[in-house]
């Protein structure tokens, strides 16, 4: 998606019924749906059939299907249950009579609680840095079908700047840290807050995942598509000020990595967790 208001757009689904939706897809380059559009779309779902005083706590999804961008997207959504306290969605996307991701989302009123977190790992101003597409023009060691794979996966809604550059090489166990924000700030509701964060975090997970091991291991094209996703949402936000994802790798095998990834704030509170597994494998087929 081109601009923050782009956005605003695509997730603005076309209401069949009470629990039924349409969208439509962001034309990427790879002619494939964009995992955190349809993440985030399903979000979206299923935050318009809960008050708004409920704000989604966690989420966890499964691809199932790689989507068709020429196909609008029908997502359906199943009432769980209604409590005092918690509400919990399931939604499932469609494209014709096949399902391609299925949601569950469980909702909380606001409570108070006990206060700890972890330390933000921030190393670098946000000001400071460079976007990842300006490190990546300048990287004379990343071959031009790697880069066009890199800048071509972007959601332009977002601006991407790299604590270090692709030049860097990182060991499986080391942490990377991109800051993010909107291009430009728009007024969002707490609920188009979270939309907009699933959106931007399905960005570089999986790049994460297996850059050091493609690095060091693999000279021929991989075959990478995400598997599941979770999130968890901790605490108020912005995204239109600058936000620091910290992403590692807990472990590689079986064809599949696992990303981790930790969302902080500038002022150094750490306001959502997500989890990815994807399909990480050499591409037969090259």
């Amino acid at each position: 998606m081109q601009t923050p208001e782009g956005l605003i757009d695509l997730l603005e689904l076309r209401q069949m019924d009470a629990f039924n939706y349409e969208g439509q897809n962001y034309a990427t380059v790879w002619k494939r749906v964009y995992g955190g559009q349809v993440l985030a779309q399903a979000l979206h779902a299923a935050h318009r059939t809960v008050s708004q005083e409920r704000i989604a706590h966690s989420l966890h999804g499964y691809f199932i299907l790689s989507g068709d961008i020429n196909i609008p997207i029908h997502y359906k959504v199943e009432n769980l249950r209604d409590g005092g306290s918690f509400s919990t969605r399931r939604v499932t996307a469609y494209q014709g009579d096949k399902a391609i991701f299925v949601l569950a989302v469980s909702f909380q009123l606001a409570q108070k609680g006990m206060e700890q977190h972890n330390a933000s790992p921030a190393q670098a101003n946000p000001e400071q840095l460079v976007s990842d597409t300006d490190l990546l023009k300048d990287t004379p060691d990343v071959s031009d079908r790697v880069k066009l794979h890199l800048l071509a996966r972007n959601p332009f809604a977002f601006e991407f700047r790299p604590e270090k550059d692709y030049s860097y090489r990182f060991s499986p166990q080391e942490d990377r840290n991109i800051w993010f924000k909107l291009k430009k700030a728009l007024t969002l509701s707490a609920q188009q807050q979270q939309e907009f964060l699933a959106y931007a975090v399905d960005y570089d997970l999986l790049i994460m995942s297996i850059i050091s091991h493609y690095q060091e291991e693999f000279d021929q094209p991989l075959q990478v598509a995400s598997l599941d996703h979770a999130m968890w949402f901790h605490r108020p936000f912005d995204v239109n000020e600058w936000l620091l994802f910290s992403m590692n790798t807990p472990n590689t095998s079986g064809a599949r990595c696992l990303g981790q990834g930790s969302i902080f704030d500038r002022q150094g509170n750490l306001v959502a967790t997500v989890v990815q597994e994807g399909l990480a494998r050499p591409n037969q087929s090259e």
